[in-house]
């Protein structure tokens, strides 16, 4: 049987970061799978500056398809009923479990990433915000298939919703080798002015990701340099400005808004180490873009990233600045323990594929299609 898999696509934009970048890679992974054809549902916004959608568009068993409507957006209550029917799609998948509607007229698969909002108030960009976004993640969660990226996730998705993920709808994510080259190398000199053996950290700045404890760990580390990469949530105020003031070393932290994914390899290869204080994730990718680009890993000790990390990262408190700054002087002293996490590290992550991974929401995606064909045949 032929499944028509419907994606939406409206996240393949600069705004969702991981979320994003999951979508593109499931696709990319997807197409071609014998029995299965992709309608992807892109949105309006500006061009990316990560994913070339003409290039998606190309790809085998691929069509994409634009939509006027937001990744968030009220209207498609009652506009994705006939997208899907035209685009005769079997089964819906929602990236971003908000972008996903009820009464749809078939069978949905809605990823949820993070129960991060849920955890802490303070994660929320305001407490109607977070208000909302809980209604609206309960209305889903009753009304679609949930699938996660973590079995951490999977844990809070019941703890919240009371809404049990299927342990086969647990779809974590993959990590693909990162290029490395000496172009990249000049240029990251040249234009970011970053010598190789910083410390460096990956992610959006906001409140979860707790960069200011990296900020005050540095401080403590004489000489060491701090690479923050990712941009500023304008929802959120900046902890990591405020810190970098009080603690004196601004000669010593770097602030990089973007990098661009050509560069991305070569970021990793030339740290020192990857540090990742975030309090709560979905899933942590970063952890195995350092580990594939072999570079050693500092990470919370927080149930999602030791269930991402495994046995191949050095894991720390993940409030407690001193702790960070002795592991980090650690790690950068000692060359056998940051050898012997770079071999772990790099077997660690080859078993976190895409392929793996589309596999799976394909498997999901073939089962309620087949069980919505049935039950319309009685």
């Amino acid at each position: 049987m032929t499944v028509r898999i419907g994606i939406d696509g409206r996240v393949l934009t600069d705004r969702y970061h991981g979320i994003g970048r999951v979508t593109h890679e499931l696709v990319r992974a997807m197409a071609g799978t014998p029995g299965v054809e992709l309608v992807v549902f892109t949105g309006e916004q500006s061009a990316s500056r990560r994913f070339d959608l003409n290039l998606m568009a190309m790809l085998p068993g691929v069509e994409v398809v634009p939509v006027a409507l937001n990744a968030v957006d009220v209207r498609q209550l009652w506009r994705w009923r006939p997208l899907l029917r035209g685009a005769m799609v079997d089964v819906m998948v929602f990236p971003y479990h908000l972008g996903a509607a009820p009464l749809l007229g078939r069978p949905a698969v809605a990823l949820v990433h993070d129960c991060i909002l849920e955890t802490d108030p303070r994660f929320a960009p305001s407490p109607q915000v977070g208000f909302a976004y809980r209604i609206m993640t309960a209305l889903v969660a009753r009304t679609a298939t949930i699938a996660t990226v973590s079995r951490a996730s999977a844990r809070e998705v019941e703890r919240f919703y009371g809404r049990r993920v299927h342990p086969d709808h647990v779809i974590g994510n993959g990590v693909d080798r990162l290029r490395d080259d000496p172009a990249a190398a000049r240029r990251l000199e040249s234009e970011y002015g970053l010598e190789p053996g910083y410390v460096l950290h990956v992610g959006a700045q906001r409140p979860h990701k707790n960069v200011a404890v990296l900020v005050e760990a540095i401080a403590e580390v004489p000489d060491a340099r701090l690479v923050l990469v990712g941009s500023a949530d304008e929802r959120f105020p900046d902890e990591v400005a405020p810190a970098i003031e009080r603690y004196g070393v601004a000669d010593r932290v770097t602030r990089l808004p973007f990098v661009p994914e050509e560069l991305l390899g070569t970021l990793y290869a030339r740290a020192a180490l990857l540090a990742y204080p975030s309090l709560v994730e979905g899933f942590g990718l970063p952890v195995l873009e350092a580990m594939v680009s072999r570079t050693p890993v500092i990470a919370s000790d927080v149930p999602v990233l030791r269930e991402v990390g495994g046995s191949a990262a050095l894991y720390v408190a993940p409030r407690c600045a001193r702790a960070w700054a002795a592991a980090i002087t650690r790690l950068l002293a000692d060359d056998d323990l940051r050898d012997g996490l770079v071999a772990a590290g790099a077997a660690h992550a080859s078993h976190f594929t895409w392929g793996a991974a589309a596999a799976r929401l394909v498997s999901a995606c073939h089962s309620l299609a087949g069980t919505y064909l049935a039950e319309a045949a009685r």
